[in-house]
């Protein structure tokens, strides 16, 4: 139970943990890649924004040489590869150049009208940045402030933080999408005693004090909570649409996303872009930014215009990008494109590559590992990663499964096979225990009961009880039968004490094997005719061993006296000595009772008996047999048993025998 409890049961346990993570190793790989590679793939859309943030300022410096100068437009457009259709706005009325021909005329009639005032373009944005715009933080990108900390313009619910300024309705009005928003912080922020204010009164020590910000921050964080709280990204397009917006649906089913962890909504095709689209004039663009580039999505591809103030008042400079460099510059600010593992590129508003590297065909470019959008301004444009062996993740888990199961199955055979050899060995060493208890209780029975008989005669002799001599005489040949019975019970002991250690004292000599078996024989002949037994011996004149007497001879009483000990009705003995090829054998063979075959290969273990209750009628200690073969071993040879024909056993001893015992002793 022990075992159990402490070993077995939590190893089970433990396995079962392996095989249910090993079960999902698939989705653990997959997020390991789809962390690694979605850096990889948000370092790339940082640099192509970059690239985009560089040709904005580089245009903008250039556009103001040229100013109102329309003859230098033509001149901008030869030194600036980028420029594709340049433009002027002056008194409410576009002027290009005159050598732009159908060119010119197409770019009039696309954007004329918008730039005039006179209609409205789609115009993209972020989801987050419309909202943090209404929040009034005035940190956008292009707002011409400068990197890092900007005032919030509320502090409190309704109230502006600009000394009184302002209508509060107004305010109220204006902070609503904020309040919207930030609700979720808001409760995160309850414990705190906060729940009556926004979010961002928690930043400030005084609740009264002009917040700051870092120039981001409020966008930053409203792209958080839609990322990671599925209620509030869906309240939020569902505003948006209420407001007037148009939803963007993405050209890319991302893999990794399909299996997205409960932090993040899974998602089924299409999947719904974080860029929104709606209908706005260019006067309201000009009111919130010196500059900016406004994409088109026409049945011909993307068309980016880019725009900035002039130095005359509602001047304007501006041009349309040339698109194929544009896209060799992104192309060529990639880190790099393929690697052993995946490929990394860029998808058009179409979902085409922009750069297929060699030996990346046959991918599924709309079914990337990853991907991520890259701006506002370039809607449905995507940095993408794909796997170059699709089958990687799954070959890995499996190698990774298999190796789990291989481990806890080692785990649960070398556990059931330790569990097993340590019951095993438990339950021999009780068993042992209990036949050592026994073995100590027999052993005081067979002291006693000698001792008692040959205690009883002494004192009826010494008090002359008996007149007669012949049961006087017979009284003497019992306490010496008692007492040799007593002496190899002793000798037993003594035998099995010291059987695991050098016996300096067992020195063999060469003697006659037959005759010590006669001496011993005629020694113990007076107690079995005694008790009904009729004895014969078979032996040659000569047997010569080489060996121990006094050991030899106590592997012969020990087989006697199993014979006597197990022998009922017919109480017959006969001792055989002969020579098989080069072994000395002794039989002992009886018609006792003989020995059950579910018995046959214990009865030579220590201490085990037929029958080792005290209230045996057969008396023994359990070490005979066990002793008998210990002492024939160590002369290099055993003790056997066999059953008799007719009933009865045969138990025989078989040494080396001749000049061959020297040898075979000497090693033993």
């Amino acid at each position: 139970m022990v075992f159990v409890l402490a070993v077995l049961g939590p190893s089970v346990g433990l396995s079962l943990l392996a095989l249910r993570a090993a079960s999902r190793e698939a989705l653990f790989v997959e997020r390991r890649f789809e962390g690694s590679l979605l850096a990889e793939v948000n370092h790339a859309a940082a640099r192509i924004a970059e690239v985009l943030q560089v040709v904005m300022e580089d245009l903008a410096a250039e556009a103001e040489r040229i100013d109102s100068d329309v003859a230098a437009l033509a001149r901008w457009k030869k030194e600036e590869p980028l420029v594709s259709v340049p433009f002027l706005l002056q008194d409410g009325r576009v002027t290009i150049s005159d050598a732009e021909g159908d060119g010119g005329a197409a770019f009039l009639a696309t954007f004329g009208p918008f730039l005039e005032g006179r209609s409205n373009l789609p115009v993209y944005d972020d989801i987050a940045d419309v909202y943090r715009k209404q929040m009034r933080a005035d940190v956008s990108d292009g707002d011409g402030v400068s990197a890092g900390a900007v005032p919030f313009p509320y502090d409190t619910p309704g109230r502006r933080n600009d000394g009184g300024k302002g209508q509060e309705s107004a305010a109220h009005e204006e902070t609503e999408g904020a309040e919207f928003l930030l609700a979720p912080a808001r409760e995160s922020l309850s414990t705190a005693g906060k729940t009556e204010a926004p979010v961002f009164e928690a930043f400030a020590p005084d609740p009264r004090a002009k917040m700051v910000a870092p120039k981001g921050f409020v966008q930053q964080l409203v792209s958080g909570f839609l990322k990671n709280d599925a209620a509030v990204e869906e309240e939020t397009y569902q505003k948006a649409v209420r407001e007037g917006f148009q939803m963007l649906e993405r050209n890319v089913l991302p893999q990794a996303a399909l299996q997205a962890p409960a932090l993040f909504m899974e998602r089924a095709a299409p999947v719904r872009s974080k860029t929104v689209v709606q209908g706005r004039l260019f006067a309201d663009l000009r009111r919130e930014g010196p500059s900016g580039i406004l994409p088109r999505l026409s049945d011909e591809g993307l068309e980016l215009l880019f725009w900035t103030r002039g130095r005359e008042k509602d001047g304007v400079t501006g041009c349309t990008l040339n698109m194929h460099l544009l896209r060799e510059r992104f192309v060529a600010a990639l880190p790099e494109i393929l690697s052993d593992v995946r490929v990394l590129t860029v998808l058009n508003e179409a979902g085409e590559p922009l750069f297929v590297p060699p030996g990346a065909g046959g991918l599924e470019w709309k079914k990337p590992f990853v991907a991520r959008e890259i701006s506002s301004l370039l809607p449905r444009w995507e940095v993408g990663a794909w796997l170059v062996d699709p089958g990687m993740i799954a070959s890995l888990a499996r190698t990774t499964n298999l190796a789990v199961w291989l481990l806890v199955a080692v785990l649960l055979v070398t556990v059931a096979t330790g569990g097993t050899v340590v019951l095993r060995t438990l339950s021999a060493e009780m068993r042992l225990a209990r036949q050592k208890t026994t073995f100590v209780a027999n052993v005081s029975h067979e002291l006693k009961t000698p001792l008692t008989s040959i205690r009883l005669f002494a004192e009826m002799l010494l008090q002359h009880r008996q007149p007669d001599e012949a049961r006087r005489d017979d009284y003497l040949r019992t306490m010496v039968s008692e007492a040799e019975r007593l002496s190899r019970l002793v000798d037993n002991v003594l035998t099995f004490s010291r059987r695991d250690a050098d016996n300096p004292d067992c020195i063999k000599e060469r003697l006659n094997l037959a005759e010590l078996v006669r001496e011993t024989v005629e020694q113990l002949r007076p107690h079995l005719i005694l008790h009904g037994f009729s004895l014969r011996v078979e032996a040659p004149e000569m047997l010569p061993v080489q060996g121990h007497a006094e050991g030899l001879r106590q592997v012969l009483m020990n087989l006697l006296s199993n014979a006597e000990k197990y022998s009922e009705g017919c109480r017959e003995v006969t001792v055989i000595v002969c020579s098989e090829g080069d072994e000395a054998v002794v039989e002992v063979a009886d018609r006792g009772v003989g020995v059950p075959p579910s018995q046959a290969a214990r009865i030579f273990e220590e201490f085990y008996r037929g029958d080792d209750s005290l209230t045996s009628t057969r008396r023994g200690t359990g070490l005979g047999l066990s002793i008998a073969r210990h002492i024939a071993r160590k002369h290099g040879g055993d003790v056997t048993f066999r059953p008799r024909d007719g009933g009865g056993s045969v138990f025989s001893l078989r040494i080396p025998a001749g000049n061959d015992a020297t040898r075979k002793g000497a090693g033993a």
